[in-house]
């Protein structure tokens, strides 16, 4: 057997294995004697006739799976010849034999990517910081929103809920119903921008469609075409709008809080050691990022794509489905380049795990989980044993190490355009060889 390995591109090698022609001539006859064993021949008994008639009649029955016998036998024998290793299964471009010939097989398989990280020290990483600030706004308009209260209204603004009477004709007859919509907005199937600055008991004419109709009614049994169009008369029974309270020290004061300043300050600080583990992540997120764009590579597309579609095989809708094949692809795309990198990390990083970072990756989950060192011990004892929560300790370590020599910067696309342009019309127009180039 001689192998001949090319590089297609840098996750999919091209096998070439010729088999001499005495040993395949040997294989098919061995192959043809196990083959004629399960037809019959007429004039002979199941599994009894002669060689040559076995291979007059039915060689061309036998050829597909001596085929794939073949196949697998010295695929096998050259991925241990060459040490190699592949994704998923091997894919069989060619394969060409005639007897008394050598065979020939093409085989391509798709692998991991062979990546070196160029740099590792003061990288300067640009990135959208999490700050203390923003976090604590974020919870005092999620608390603005826990505190709304619902009131009644005399005119319709946008996004108020209105309750509404459609008057509309159905198959020949006249039918009254209830139905909730808002006013403007962006409900799908739900919003009526036209009740904007109308009051109660005002009436509109509006075309529907026969599933805002359902939707808004809460009756799936009426017999309306989803898509098609009906025209209705709304009235308008009552309004009511959300009103969400000022941030202000009133606000404050409902809360038991002496002032606005006072909750800002007591949130900060019970937000401060968990703002800190989630910019820490935000860290090592803009690290891989930076990583990939230094160092970009491949990522094995016929395997996320073989994986795709298992994903997504037992969806009926063929639309969605190819959305939901959509999706994953994106979704694997992401993790394999995460997981690519944290590798290749791993392994130029050389982070001894030792019990004090265990320890310390270990209290930076339970932050992030809002819980005690031992609780999360306690309620994740089965994965720490495990050989791949040390790895994330290894990544741990490796990412907090590259944070030790790394300049942060806020990533503004708008200035960096600027200065982009600046540079190129500081440098001198070169000619190009375009035979060259091409």
């Amino acid at each position: 057997m001689n192998v001949e390995l090319k590089a297609i591109n840098a996750v999919t090698t091209e096998i070439k294995i010729l088999v001499p022609a005495d040993e395949a001539t040997s294989k098919w006859n061995k192959h043809l004697v196990k083959y004629g064993k399960k037809v019959e021949i007429a004039g002979f008994r199941k599994g009894k006739a002669p060689f040559h008639m076995v291979e007059r009649l039915y060689s061309a029955h036998a050829l597909e799976s001596f085929y794939h016998q073949m196949v697998d036998d010295y695929f096998e024998a050259a991925v241990k010849q060459e040490n190699l290793e592949y994704l998923l299964f091997p894919d069989v471009k060619d394969i060409d034999w005639e007897k008394g010939k050598d065979l020939e097989m093409t085989i391509e398989i798709e692998h991991e990517p062979a990546i070196e990280f160029k740099q590792l020290d003061n990288l300067r990483v640009p990135y959208t910081p999490i700050t203390l600030e923003s976090e604590v706004d974020q919870y005092l308009e999620k608390l603005q929103k826990e505190n709304t209260r619902i009131i009644d209204a005399e005119e319709a603004a946008n996004e108020d809920t209105v309750d509404v009477e459609y008057t509309m004709n159905i198959n020949g007859e006249e039918r009254v119903m209830n139905g909730t919509v808002q006013a403007g907005g962006e409900l799908p199937n739900r919003s009526i921008p036209e009740l904007i600055g109308k009051k109660t008991g005002d009436v509109i004419q509006k075309d529907l469609s026969g599933m805002m109709i359902k939707l808004s009614t809460r009756d799936s049994s009426l017999t309306l075409d989803n898509d098609a169009m009906f025209p209705v008369s709304i009235m308008i029974n009552s309004i009511r709008h959300n009103q969400i309270p000022e941030l202000d020290d009133d606000f404050a004061k409902d809360l038991e809080f002496d002032s606005l300043d006072a909750m800002k300050a007591k949130i900060a600080d019970e937000m401060r050691e968990a703002n800190a583990a989630r910019e820490l992540n935000n860290q090592f997120g803009a690290i891989m990022t930076k990583l990939y764009v230094d160092n970009q590579f491949d990522l094995p597309k016929k395997t996320i794509e073989y994986l795709a579609e298992r994903e997504a095989e037992n969806e009926p809708n063929e639309a969605y489905r190819q959305y939901l094949e959509y999706q994953y692809r994106i979704q694997l795309s992401q993790e394999l380049l995460g997981m690519y990198i944290k590798k290749v990390l791993r392994a130029q990083s050389n982070i001894e795990v030792t019990p004090e970072l265990t320890e310390e990756y270990i209290k930076h989950l339970a932050i992030l989980e809002d819980i005690s060192p031992e609780a999360y011990k306690e309620a994740n004892k089965e994965d720490i044993a495990a050989e791949e929560f040390k790895m994330a300790v290894e990544n741990y370590g490796a990412f907090m190490q590259l944070i030790q020599t790394a300049e942060f910067y806020i990533h503004d696309p708008a200035t960096e355009a600027e200065e982009t342009v600046e540079e190129a019309e500081l440098v001198e127009p070169q000619e190009v060889d375009t035979e060259e180039e091409a």
